[in-house]
């Protein structure tokens, strides 16, 4: 059986909010004692793939010691059959015995039975065939080796058919093995459940509900298939025209700036700096010549005698003595180069 969906039934939603489904979406629901489909707070059936993703209930959960003094949560064999009843019918689900094997039978020096077993169980879905199938141990220490062998073996097949009852789902118990997840915290009802359980995969698969609304909305404006669209493009248009236009200045303030900064770089580099001057001593002798770009004038080659400040080339590229230093630097030597003087060659 599958989900009832008819209109008028019995704990079922009315077929205007829910319509009958098609074969593709008709799913098996969760069934109530009276064979109607289990319907939650929102009035939709839950699916038996919703009810056992959802964690179990916090009187589904026991608790125990565990070593280190720590609480242990955990399901009972009891209340696993109970929810393999409650998500399949108590004709849907089925489970078998595979395997036993005795692993330890032993007397202790007090008259005490030791027995170990393990055993290997399949629980099988009987509608869709599906099953799972897993291996779980048992012990027990008893004065009579039957009762001993007993509760280890009734243990141990306990122990397989949780282990593979929880691969159906959170609700049999796989939740335990979460870290963080506990009898503490555990949902109290069924609605907090299945909420946890709806919020959980809006999260992680599709998003939230208002977000997906959202998102919507943002697709109608850009296709502009309404009047909300419509006014939304102009509104976006508009705004993008006005940032535009105060932009628009700001560009063309920056791209005079611009303009002026690179026209006064290239007029400072077209036009030269005045040639400096540099003295340099050597012995006696001064020797003061331009940094600029035009050669030096040929030195003379006399130092001595009253002819030696007439040939001073005005301070450019001439070799100056003290003798004659003065007068290069007054300049009244005359502009001339004038003759060479009568004293002896100066080598630098």
């Amino acid at each position: 059986g599958g989900c009832d969906w008819q209109s008028g039934s019995s704990g079922s939603p009315t077929s205007q909010s829910h319509p009958q489904p098609t074969m593709d979406e008709y799913q098996e629901c969760v069934r109530e004692v009276d064979g109607a489909s289990l319907v939650d707070h929102k009035g939709v059936p839950v699916t038996v793939e919703r009810f056992l993703a959802s964690r179990p209930l916090r009187v589904e959960i026991s608790t125990r010691a565990g070593p280190g003094g720590k609480k242990l949560s955990y399901m009972g064999g009891e209340t696993v059959i109970k929810t393999l009843n409650d998500a399949f019918g108590y004709d849907g689900w089925s489970s078998e015995v595979r395997s036993t094997t005795r692993e330890e039978a032993q007397k202790d020096d007090k008259g005490r039975h030791h027995v170990a077993y393990v055993a290997t169980v399949r629980v099988t879905h009987r509608r869709s065939g599906a099953y799972r199938e897993d291996c779980g141990v048992g012990d027990a220490i008893d004065r009579s080796l039957a009762s001993a062998s007993g509760n280890a073996l009734k243990g141990a097949v306990t122990d397989a058919l949780k282990r593979a009852a929880r691969q159906f789902g959170e609700k049999l118990g796989n939740s335990l093995y979460h870290d963080g997840f506990n009898a503490n915290n555990a949902p109290g009802t069924l609605k907090e459940s299945l909420d946890a359980l709806d919020i959980e995969r809006a999260k992680t698969r599709f998003g939230f509900p208002k977000d997906r609304d959202r998102v919507k909305v943002q697709v109608q404006n850009n296709n502009g298939n309404n009047k909300g669209g419509v006014q939304s493009n102009a509104a976006v248009a508009a705004n993008a025209n006005r940032a535009a236009a105060t932009k628009r200045p700001q560009q063309q303030s920056a791209q005079q700036h611009a303009t002026n900064s690179y026209g006064a770089a290239r007029t400072a580099h077209r036009t030269p700096a005045p040639p400096a001057t540099r003295t340099q001593y050597v012995g006696n002798a001064v020797m003061e010549h331009s940094n600029g770009r035009r050669p030096h004038a040929t030195p003379h080659q006399g130092v001595g005698g009253g002819s030696a400040a007439a040939t001073a080339q005005a301070g450019k590229g001439a070799y100056v003595t003290p003798a004659n230093r003065s007068a290069h630097a007054g300049g009244t030597a005359g502009g001339a180069a004038g003759k060479k003087g009568t004293g002896p060659p100066f080598d630098p």
